[in-house]
């Protein structure tokens, strides 16, 4: 018998060291990749990531800090979400990514900020985008209600108009992984926005309809994804600036899967950087599922 069990443990324990940890997965998908991955996630409030001391584009996925930093101003002014908002001729341009003005082509026209807020995050809408970060007081007022709510490791200097004017200004918009899924913790877990602003952000955040082949691609049945993508410029030399996605995966037992990719400087096409996301994030959920 002894014996026997001496055997058993001798096949076991081979297996036993030879299985990886989520990070290591990662690392071995990402390696050799002709792009800058980083990646962070926090399950059951411990923090993991890989490559984090890097600064990465956020893109559109600084949306989420604009929104977040209007609406604690408007909660603090007890404005209310529906709040008619007038917007002029002078505030959009047209040689943008802009959904709301197939909606509202007209030059001028009035619009709810909750719907404007829809627009902006879900839609990823880039001049509603930057008439929320108008209504905030401008970016560096975005920075200070970051700042106010303790979040650190990321830079926020430009809006998308001056993205749009200098594609290199992108980088100047930057953010470790692990500083984006510590602020969806924070819309989540520690009350930055109170009612009725955390909810409505919270429903437009699992109605985004950007990135059905990013972090979504990777959800099980029963899970739900509340999220914010980002895509950058694609360069002379065929590089994409930055290629994102960053969220919190709601599981069916009440768990929550924090996740922040962030792809940079990628000579890969815009499906392989959405797939590599996609299968990080699979990892990242199947392991954390099994615990």
């Amino acid at each position: 018998m002894r014996s026997f069990i001496t055997t058993m443990l001798a096949a076991l324990l081979p297996a036993l060291c030879m299985a990886q940890t989520t990070e290591e997965k990662i690392t071995d998908i990402i390696n050799g990749k002709p792009a800058k991955v980083g990646v962070a996630w926090i399950v059951d409030g411990k923090e993991h990531s890989v490559n984090n001391a890097d600064c990465y584009p956020l893109m559109s996925v600084f949306k989420l800090h604009g929104a977040i930093a209007a609406l604690r101003q408007m909660e603090r002014r007890g404005t209310p979400t529906d709040t008619l908002v007038r917007i002029n001729a002078s505030q959009v341009t047209r040689n943008t990514y802009t959904p709301m003005l197939e909606r509202y082509p007209e030059s001028g026209f009035t619009i709810r900020f909750d719907s404007l807020l829809q627009y902006s995050v879900a839609e990823s809408d880039n001049n509603a985008c930057d008439i929320i970060i108008s209504m905030a007081g401008g970016i560096e007022d975005v920075n200070a209600e970051m700042c106010a709510i303790g979040l650190a490791d990321y830079s926020l200097s430009e809006t998308e108009i001056s993205m749009q004017a200098d594609p290199m200004r992108s980088y100047d918009n930057c953010s470790t992984p692990l500083s984006v899924a510590i602020l969806f913790k924070k819309l989540f877990e520690e009350n930055i926005l109170g009612e009725p602003y955390a909810t409505l952000l919270k429903h437009i955040l699992i109605s985004t309809t950007t990135g059905q082949d990013k972090i979504k691609a990777a959800l099980e049945p029963g899970m739900l994804i509340a999220h914010k993508t980002g895509t950058g410029f694609t360069l002379d030399d065929g590089t994409k600036i930055a290629d994102n996605d960053a969220g919190v995966v709601l599981l069916p037992d009440g768990r929550r899967i924090y996740i922040s990719a962030l792809v940079k400087d990628s000579k890969l096409g815009s499906k392989e950087n959405a797939k590599l996301i996609a299968d990080m994030a699979r990892i990242i959920i199947r392991d954390a599922v099994k615990k």
